[in-house]
């Protein structure tokens, strides 16, 4: 997506904040800052891409930081909140089966995905999570139309977004694997903010259900061109693609892939929502040919 102007402030409030989070002595945090601020100002232009230039200024922060994975504790503890709460979700939709029951799971990974402290409002609040993990209302709901795809799919590539929320993207997995899809499990291959990446993906059993592939990238999104040769063959050649999280939304509009892409997010800042016209906070569940 090219940057707006609230873009700006967005992107750097959050690379700051990483570093102000950081261990690093006041002194290395100032020269840090002040070395972020330069490289922004000499790459953003009018015509930036978000997703580049988020990936751009992580990249740096993690160089600064001397830090490869910025994220992990609170991954770890995303993860930890997330299985803690998936005998609830089972209890919910016991009674529930075939596409019923999968419409009843991919709506929870989307809740899921306000686990995401790089995006506005920027909180950590992992206690939100149980409150709001079962909560069916969508602002924009193309539940019915992504069902009817999946139906007619073989192979369905499936974009990872932030750890915590993967837990519920296994149980969508699992449940696809049932009947009878082949799954493609894209991860990324580096840390981006609180991402779940390929190794984590697989300590936590994604393999045993679906192939399971690396960007080979630490990029935002899966970006055409910035992912691997593998990777881009299998959304190329997909029936489906769902695609999790904002950022890869961001990736894919204004080039997308050529199979139907069904968007699971809720949309944190209002540049992304107003290209749905929706409002900040949305669930949204979109299917785009």
């Amino acid at each position: 997506m090219r940057i707006r102007a609230e873009c700006i402030p967005c992107l750097l409030r959050v690379r700051m904040n990483e570093i102000l989070e950081s261990n690093l002595p006041e002194e290395e945090k100032l020269k840090a800052e002040l070395e972020l601020l330069n490289f922004f100002s000499k790459n953003v232009s009018p015509q930036s891409s978000t997703i580049e230039l988020a990936s751009k200024c992580f990249s740096l922060v993690k160089k600064l930081l001397k830090n490869p994975d910025p994220y992990k504790e609170y991954k770890i503890r995303s993860n930890y909140i997330a299985n803690s709460l998936i005998p609830t979700v089972l209890s919910q939709i016991k009674e529930t089966s075939g596409y019923k029951r999968l419409r009843s799971l991919l709506i929870v990974s989307i809740n899921a995905n306000i686990l995401d402290p790089g995006a506005p409002p920027f909180t950590r609040k992992l206690n939100e999570l149980k409150s709001k993990l079962l909560n069916y209302e969508l602002t924009l709901d193309d539940t019915q139309r992504i069902l009817d795809v999946v139906r007619r799919s073989r192979r369905i590539v499936y974009l990872l977004d932030n750890a915590g929320e993967a837990v519920f993207d296994k149980l969508v997995v699992e449940e696809l694997a049932k009947a009878g899809k082949e799954i493609i499990v894209v991860a990324k291959g580096g840390a981006y903010q609180n991402d779940i990446t390929y190794e984590e993906v697989i300590e936590m059993g994604f393999n045993e259900v679906a192939r399971v592939l690396s960007t080979k990238s630490d990029y935002a999104a899966v970006l055409l061109g910035r992912v691997s040769d593998e990777v881009s063959r299998m959304i190329v050649s997909a029936d489906l693609i769902i695609a999790k999280g904002m950022a890869n939304y961001e990736a894919f509009l204004y080039t997308p892939p050529p199979p139907p892409v069904a968007h699971l997010f809720i949309a944190k800042c209002r540049p992304v929502a107003d290209t749905l016209g929706i409002s900040v906070g949305s669930k949204v569940a979109l299917l785009r040919y």
